[in-house]
């Protein structure tokens, strides 16, 4: 859209007369230029699930704002800023995440960790002298393979992105599938050809797929594919905006044989009702679960729900509550559950 000729004559124009500074017209061209852009966001920030309002575009702004510092991000970044520069040299940039800051606390810091890893890259290895030191997991599909993959998704070649993923046409297939193909611009199209790809025999599926912009549609294609003999299921879907109809398909798909589960779900704003489908969705015999739930405005009526569907049969359980608007007694109510199952 930014590249459009028209698009760049017009941003052209603009730069022109905002550099009279101190001037009425550079003052309404600026307030101009602003209107023309946020019609152009508009519609691409509602591909991705966000509002196509002022306020959407600015939640979508802030929802990227946590990625700044990833090499692809700051390229992309760089480039939409020479687009915007409409010929102009660009003499400072300052990202959305430093304003944020700058606005908040008068000064720039790195933010808090507030999200971790559903399926882990690493795992733990004895080193040097006693030591463990994280090594890369050997049973995870490779950088190589999974660009590979992350291709033919794209185009919508399922053959070869079941070959990729260990699908034989003659003997077993492999029961365990572990990728990371997360922020590789998948979309709804590139969702359905992985779903398809999937195999029905999988009894271990580890799958990061975050930060894909996979959408409502790419979501309920990958829950209609899930295998139903899972034992072990880690899925993160994290700021994929699927929206409050794609995570309660993706809930309900669930095989209620699963032991061990670990979601992702941030920065999906479900509300309480996606904490509800989350809490329906868990299996009875479950034995470690985990939840990154951050970010999704689900209030103490949405932890109250998870916190009565939690199953006798937990050994390890793990709750990411951060940016839901909860009180405290939101706060403690997993807590309370040893005590206090009805929160009376």
């Amino acid at each position: 859209a930014y590249r459009a000729p028209d698009v760049s004559r017009k941003l052209l124009d603009f730069a022109q007369q905002v550099k009279l500074e101190g001037t009425p017209s550079a003052l309404a061209a600026a307030e101009q230029r602003e209107s023309f852009l946020l019609e152009l966001q508009k519609p691409i920030v509602a591909r991705y699930g966000f509002e196509p309002s002022a306020q959407g575009v600015k939640d979508a702004m802030f929802a990227c704002a946590r990625f700044a510092g990833m090499s692809l991000v700051d390229k992309r970044h760089n480039h939409m800023e020479t687009l915007l520069a409409a010929g102009y040299p660009i003499d400072w940039t300052c990202s959305v995440q430093m304003q944020q800051l700058i606005r908040n606390q008068g000064t720039h810091r790195e933010v808090p960790q507030t999200q971790f890893a559903i399926v882990q890259r690493e795992v733990w290895a004895q080193s040097y002298e006693g030591r463990l030191a994280p090594v890369p997991r050997t049973d995870m599909i490779s950088a190589e393979v999974t660009e590979e993959l992350a291709a033919a998704c794209k185009r919508g070649d399922s053959a070869k992105a079941s070959m990729l993923l260990g699908a034989r046409k003659v003997g077993a297939s492999v029961k365990a599938v572990v990728l990371n193909i997360g922020y590789k611009a998948l979309g709804p199209i590139g969702a359905k050809t992985l779903a398809k790809a999937l195999s029905a025999d999988l009894e271990v599926l580890e799958l990061d797929i975050s930060g894909n912009g996979i959408g409502p549609e790419g979501g309920k294609a990958l829950a209609a594919s899930i295998p139903q003999k899972l034992k072990v299921f880690k899925l993160n879907l994290s700021n994929n905006r699927l929206t409050l109809p794609g995570v309660q398909a993706m809930m309900a798909a669930i095989p209620k044989t699963v032991e061990v589960l670990s979601l992702g779900l941030a920065g999906m704003k479900t509300g309480p009702a996606g904490a509800a489908a989350v809490a329906a969705a868990i299996p009875p015999g479950v034995r470690e679960l985990t939840i990154d739930i951050f970010g999704n405005g689900i209030r103490d009526e949405g932890v109250e729900s998870l916190s009565r569907a939690m199953p006798k049969t937990l050994e390890y359980l793990n709750v990411v509550l951060s940016g839901n608007q909860l009180s405290r007694r939101g706060f403690f109510m997993l807590d309370r559950q040893i005590g206090d199952p009805l929160h009376e």
